[in-house]
């Protein structure tokens, strides 16, 4: 219970001390994860596909994941030594873009037709274009706070491992998409009916999203053992340790798709890979809530 009273304490302080720019992406993040639960709940309510080209679990999911990438972006630039002029170059058109992407598949959901590599209408077209370059824009503030996160930040012990193996990996994420939209459109324009599988049956999707919640998996272990009863020493090493592991994941999947094999088809390398990963990033996150007993000072 103390440990919870501190976290929520620190929650708090996080958000009294947030800058103008980080306020709005937290706002603007967290209305992205409710239109998400919105559409979870149109699922519910209302029935119809849950997976496919029009679907709901394409809007839930992209309102939920870009939700939680605009807040953690917008969390970790605030241990970054940024000034402020350039947190709100970042942070906003942030926030535009990230919104647009939601938007964009929340409309397409409404009016019954496909968002990704929709190209029966011209409206459609200009959408998936419009999207595209709405993308960029959020690789570029990604990009960007990456290279920065190399160089001196301020954070509690192990957030200068878990910022920087989280942005690299949140990086392959992005990589990963884009060869998911290069091979999407090509298969759309062959006419091909699995428009996402590299070779034979490697699933892109599967780097993409692991890739995708690195900066919430690693930063947020590192900003939680600010409250266990570690030492510095031994919460930078639980640190690098899982940031070891989930970087062994992420080799994992992408591996797996770009050797156009399915994600459970494992070979003697990757399956040995993957169990390594596995023990490193689940050990130090069990060792770490083991080690909750009692709250420190909170560590923002």
């Amino acid at each position: 219970m103390a440990v919870l009273v501190a976290v929520g304490r620190s929650l708090r302080q996080l958000a009294r001390d947030a800058s103008p720019a980080q306020r709005l992406a937290y706002a603007v993040g967290t209305v992205l994860i409710g239109v998400g639960f919105l559409h979870l709940l149109g699922y519910v309510v209302l029935g119809g596909p849950w997976v496919g080209p029009v679907a709901w679990r394409k809007p839930f999911a992209f309102g939920v994941s870009f939700g939680l990438t605009t807040v953690t972006l917008a969390w970790l630039s605030g241990y970054q030594r940024l000034g402020r002029r350039l947190q709100w170059c970042l942070l906003a058109p942030l926030a535009a873009a990230n919104s647009s992407e939601v938007a964009w598949v929340s409309v397409q959901r409404a009016r019954g037709v496909a968002s990704h590599f929709n190209f029966d209408t011209t409206f459609d077209t200009a959408l998936f274009i419009a999207n595209g370059a709405a993308i960029a824009v959020t690789v570029a503030v990604i990009l960007v706070l990456t290279i920065r996160s190399f160089k001196p930040i301020d954070g509690p012990a192990g957030m200068t491992v878990a910022m920087r193996a989280g942005l690299v990996c949140l990086v392959v994420a992005q990589i990963a998409g884009g060869l998911m939209i290069y091979q999407g459109i090509n298969a759309a324009e062959a006419g091909a009916a699995q428009l996402t599988t590299w070779g034979g049956a490697g699933i892109m999707k599967v780097p993409h999203a692991v890739g995708m919640h690195s900066i919430q998996a690693l930063p947020g272990l590192a900003w939680l053992l600010g409250f266990s009863t570690f030492g510095v020493a031994r919460r930078r090493r639980t640190v690098l340790v899982a940031s070891g592991g989930y970087a062994g994941l992420v080799a994992v999947s992408v591996i797996q798709t770009l050797a156009g094999l399915a994600p459970w088809d494992l070979t003697l390398i990757t399956g040995a890979l993957l169990v390594v990963s596995l023990v490193g990033f689940g050990g130090a996150a069990v060792a770490a809530v083991a080690s909750l007993r009692g709250a420190r000072p909170a560590l923002t």
